[in-house]
This record gives C-alpha cells, structure tokens and sequence, in this order.
C-alpha cells in the first residue's frame, strides 16, 4: 500500500511539472488558466495522497480549503477572459 502511494506521488510529481511548464509557455490567456486549473487540481490530489501515506488530517484540510478556493477562483478567471475576449 505505502509502494503505490508513493508512485502516485510521483506520478503527481511529473504531472505536476508538465503542468507548470505548459502554464509558463507561451499560449493564450485560456490556455494559461486551464494550466494552473490543472496543478491546483494536481496539488489537491497530491495533498490527498499525502493524507493516506501519513495519516495526517492536516493535509485533508489543506486539500478541502484549496477544492473550494480552486473553483470559484477558475470560473472567475473563466468570465473575465469571456467579457474581455481574451
């Protein structure tokens, strides 16, 4: 059980870090929060794993405050791109 978790840590990991390098290149504004959507989702799964490795309910609310910051925040971004026609 440990061995799978940690695999999936790092598999969040190289997910993580293609996320962020797709988020810095150059692309239009969409594309660019569709990325950061994308980690902020991967953080929360990694925060969860974490949870499970651990055992620490620490990282559970940590992953529960970001899920609910996570969605507001992008369908804002997504309006303003809308009403800006970025």
């Amino acid at each position: 059980m440990k061995i799978s978790l940690v695999i999936s840590l790092s598999i969040l990991l190289a997910a993580a870090a293609l996320t962020t390098s797709r988020a810095i290149r150059r692309g239009t504004i969409g594309e660019r929060a569709v990325a950061v959507d994308a980690l902020t989702a991967i953080i929360t799964c990694g925060l969860l794993t974490s949870t499970a490795l651990t055992g620490d309910a620490w990282f559970l609310d940590l992953a529960l405050v970001l899920g609910l910051l996570e969605f507001p925040t992008f369908v804002t971004v997504a309006r303003l791109i809308e009403r800006r026609g970025l």
